[in-house]
């Protein structure tokens, strides 16, 4: 495949684009126009012209908050891709949703057994994208979606479209089905979360009311301040809100205060979800560019598709360069700024914000040896790359002193409630097994009352290490308090457990820390069982703990 990527200035240009490059000879067109102008009577123009000219293309089309073409960054003009495939068909069409979205419909006239690809240009104020993108990965789970939500450079009206006609209120799609079709899907985020996390405690889809029980602008005004509230929400974009869903980091950032004490996002919330404030950063972007290049060079790529974010224009500006050399290295790239990013990985399909989403694509598995194109930008205010890394360091430790206990190093209690309720959730949803141990150092109280705290201190210091170094590389341990420590085995039954403590056992016999010559303990055993809570899993591996050291001590008891 090739890729031809244009900035449109008259149709007598156009013409003489498509003539220059032989796109007329090309069987397989498939065209994206991504317009800053928001007028349908031109972008409809661009579109119908090039459907005259080129009557086998598929064309799809949205309004932009900006354009990108070929490392370039635009605003207010009209850009457009020309994809010419060698082996495969492109269908296309445009659905608009009043109620019901179109599934079956979509189904049955753009896949078939074939279909790699879809390229979901959705409207950008009117629908709940979020929802399409959904529907669209259930469809088929293998096939990569990419693309993103109209903008409009704030002017109240996003559209998409094709030759034929254009909605403010639906989407536009196009299907790449090929038996060797090779597409990777990726996004760059760089926003590092700070802060202290917080339930969403009420919500409706992408209206968020509460956070931790309180109103969420009283949240926004304790901790961003009083002057936040006045540019509401254009002020709060450059701290998006971070959620975790199936291991992708999604941001969310508020479009308009819809009540009071509420406020609309680009994307939805569930009650329960947890989420932390973020910031940009932007030393993370600068500093591994290279890096970021060597990993996605390894991919075959004869184009880039590119759908990022306003925000993320709007706070990175000409830095945003940088990324956009980085992807234009890869493969000529085209795309547009949107507000929302659909992207989507085997297991989760999301809309995102302050995201840059790309779709790399080719129809031959080679990855050619590509050269990274520097960024000619200027260097990013010192003053404010310095705040950055300070930022950064500084909530990195504090997530630690957070997460972690002080005296041991390993995880502590708050930690390991956290843990253990994603830990349910997801054995509850995959059926995953797992266990926990419950381990208390024996006769703990006579080393402190004999040889003192310090030396108590050095044996809990020591016992820590040896359950972290004879653990399971992917179980997990924490310190509950005082002398007991508790153990998640991961993919763990009965007999796991044992063969853990029992390897626990023989490592423990083996402490020796200044007089003291040997060590034991007590262990209770227990596996998740279906309807379990972390309360009654700690209850049932307590209370086999007790009876342990009942019995004699240095032993285990099954719960």
């Amino acid at each position: 495949m090739t890729i031809h990527n244009l900035k449109y200035t008259t149709q007598k240009a156009l013409e003489k684009f498509i003539r220059k490059n032989l796109i007329e000879k090309s069987a397989n067109v498939f065209v994206q126009i991504f317009s800053g102008i928001c007028e349908p009577e031109k972008f409809m123009e661009v579109a119908r012209h090039i459907k005259r000219v080129l009557p086998q293309a598929e064309i799809i089309g949205a309004t932009t908050s900006g354009e990108i073409c070929e490392g370039a960054m635009y605003d207010g003009e009209i850009v457009v891709s020309f994809s010419l495939f060698e082996h495969t068909s492109v269908k296309s069409g445009l659905y608009e949703v009043e109620k019901i979205f179109p599934i079956e419909n979509i189904k049955n006239e753009l896949y078939d057994k074939d279909t790699k690809a879809i390229i979901a240009l959705s409207d950008g104020l009117k629908s709940n994208a979020e929802d399409y993108i959904k529907e669209l990965h259930n469809i088929d789970e293998e096939v990569v979606i990419a693309g993103g939500r109209a903008g409009d450079k704030a002017q109240i009206k996003t559209y998409v479209f094709n030759e034929k006609e254009y909605t403010d209120n639906g989407l536009v799609l196009a299907s790449l089905s090929a038996k060797e079709l090779y597409v990777n899907s990726s996004y760059l985020l760089n926003w590092t979360p700070i802060g202290k996390e917080m339930i969403v405690t009420k919500c409706d889809g992408n209206i968020l009311y509460e956070l931790d029980g309180i109103p969420v602008t009283q949240v926004y005004r304790k901790y961003l301040g009083d002057d936040i509230i006045e540019g509401m929400p254009t002020s709060c974009m450059y701290f998006p809100l971070i959620l975790e869903k199936e291991g992708v980091e999604v941001a969310r950032d508020p479009l308009a205060v819809v009540q009071e004490d509420a406020m609309l996002y680009g994307g939805n919330f569930e009650e329960g979800d947890i989420v932390r404030f973020s910031f940009a950063n932007i030393e993370d972007l600068t500093d591994n560019l290279e890096e970021y290049f060597q990993s996605l060079s390894q991919y075959p790529s004869e184009a880039v598709y590119i759908y990022s974010c306003l925000a993320r224009k709007s706070l990175l500006q000409e830095k945003l360069l940088d990324e956009l050399n980085l992807l234009e290295s890869l493969a000529p790239a085209v795309g547009f700024f949107t507000y929302g990013e659909f992207y989507q990985s085997n297991k989760v399909a999301e809309l995102l914000n302050v995201t840059t989403t790309f779709m790399m694509i080719s129809e031959s598995n080679k990855s050619e040896k590509k050269v990274f194109k520097e960024s000619k930008t200027a260097e990013y205010d010192t003053i404010k790359k310095a705040l950055t890394h300070l930022v950064k360091e500084t909530t990195e430790e504090l997530e630690h002193l957070s997460t972690h206990d002080t005296l041991t190093g390993l995880y502590n209690r708050h930690e390991y409630l956290k843990v253990i309720r994603n830990k349910i959730k997801s054995a509850e949803r995959y059926e995953e097994g797992f266990g926990v141990i419950l381990a208390d150092i024996d006769h703990f109280k006579l080393v402190n009352d004999n040889y003192g705290h310090k030396m108590g201190d050095k044996v809990l210091i020591k016992f820590a290490e040896v359950l972290k170094k004879n653990i399971r590389e992917d179980d997990f341990v924490s310190r509950w308090g005082g002398e007991e420590f508790i153990i998640i085995a991961n993919y763990a039954d009965i007999n796991a457990l044992e063969k853990i403590t029992k390897k626990l056992q023989k490592a423990i016999a083996k402490i020796q820390v200044g007089p003291i010559k040997r060590l034991s303990a007590s262990f209770g055993l227990t596996v998740y069982n279906e309807g379990d809570t972390d309360e009654t899993l700690f209850k049932r591996v307590d209370n086999a703990m007790y009876v342990a050291k009942q019995n004699g001590r240095d032993n285990y008891v099954i719960g």
